[in-house]
């Protein structure tokens, strides 16, 4: 449902928004009660079809124009199915209402491409508006009018949170971003293909390129959240925790990246604890503190239900552990942690003494990635029982 609320925030205002003037218009107009009916429909599709178009916009540009399009997500609340379309997932979920994608740059130049994929997006939403003013008719069309109108507005505003990036930012922000934030788009897709190199299990090429970043750019964000990646695959969790935490003393980070890293931060410092690397009275207090702050910056706290999952079998509460990870597991589009949620699932069951249900996670959990480090933590602990 966190999901869910947060998509509801800006669209229900605006909705709201239309919904007033949808009356006010309809009773200008002469329509009356009779009209507002299918005025307040029309104006529950332009919030619902605006930001699909707009997507597919984004879509649309970034395949044109070499961008990854890794992952498309068609709706909200519980997964339904997913497949695969090519290099591309897709997932379904229960409320098909919502388009939303991963997408990242590949190749070089990466502002130009990520410009012209923000330029696709930004036309196809004006030009639905400039359609619904030419051949909006009766309450509905009116409605579908006064709800997308303002949407679009609303879209084009520059504006970058975690996880949302919206089409006017890359239209309007990006351009005139300072040198030191160019860089960081530079070497994107270096950093893109360690993360893809980790995906893969190729801990070896994975390597060689987070080498690479480090030799050319030591001191960026992605090139240290590339290091972090690849000592987390390894399970040196205490090693990650001090990289992370002098990035945070060394560097100065805008609240969208000081979440990213929070949030790996409490993460990274509780796999710490439970592993034994660094001592519990210490370290959650910290971690804990992290985890708020990344929500309080505006990261989604349903997208850190896995943290919270391993926080939960930390204090011995097993069962929010187990719910909470079959939370974070279903929402999570990187299989490296989804493999970790269903880890945590797998030790959550165990810890209720449920071995068999700890098995069935513990398969799941292999078949995204059977050699990340708790994954065969797990196996290891269920082979001994």
């Amino acid at each position: 449902m966190g999901k869910m609320r947060r998509w509801l925030r800006p669209w229900l205002l605006i909705g709201i928004a239309g919904l007033v003037a949808a009356g006010i218009v309809e009773g200008v107009a002469g329509d009356g009660v009779g009209g507002f009916g299918p005025a307040v429909l029309g104006a529950l599709a332009g919030v619902v079809l605006l930001p699909m178009i707009t997507q597919l916009g984004l879509l649309t540009g970034a395949a044109l124009f070499g961008l990854r399009i890794r992952h498309v997500v068609i709706g909200s609340l519980r997964g339904v199915a997913t497949w695969r379309v090519g290099r591309t997932e897709v997932t379904l979920r229960a409320l098909p209402l919502e388009l939303a994608s991963e997408i990242g740059p590949w190749r070089s130049p990466v502002i130009l491409r990520c410009w012209l994929a923000g330029l696709v997006s930004a036309l196809s939403g004006i030009g639905a508006v400039a359609a619904c003013w030419l051949l909006a008719e009766g309450p509905f069309g009116r409605g579908v009018l006064l709800a997308a109108t303002p949407l679009m507005l609303h879209k084009l505003w520059p504006k970058r949170a975690p996880l949302s990036t919206s089409t006017g930012w890359l239209l309007f922000g990006l351009p005139r971003l300072p040198e030191e934030k160019r860089a960081e788009f530079r070497a994107a897709p270096l950093a893109a293909r360690a993360h893809e190199a980790l995906r893969a299990g190729d801990l070896t090429r994975a390597r060689e390129i987070v080498d690479r970043l480090g030799g050319t750019c030591p001191e960026l964000n992605a090139t240290v959240h590339c290091r972090v990646a690849m000592l987390e695959a390894t399970g040196e969790y205490a090693e990650a925790v001090l990289v992370l935490v002098g990035h945070i003393a060394a560097a100065d980070l805008e609240a969208r990246d000081m979440s990213y890293t929070l949030a790996g931060l409490a993460g990274l410092g509780f796999c710490a604890v439970e592993a034994g690397q660094l001592p519990a009275d210490e370290v959650v207090p910290v971690a804990k503190k992290a985890l708020a702050d990344a929500i309080a910056l505006g990261y989604p706290a349903y997208q850190l239900s896995g943290t919270k999952g391993v926080l939960a079998l930390l204090e011995g509460d097993a069962e929010e552990a187990a719910r909470l990870a079959a939370i974070g597991a279903d929402h999570t589009t990187s299989p490296l942690s989804k493999a970790d949620d269903l880890a945590t699932l797998a030790r959550a069951h165990m810890a209720r003494r449920d071995n068999a249900a700890a098995r069935e996670a513990l398969a799941r959990a292999e078949h995204h990635a059977s050699w990340w480090p708790r994954v065969r933590e797990v196996r290891d602990r269920l082979t001994v029982a």
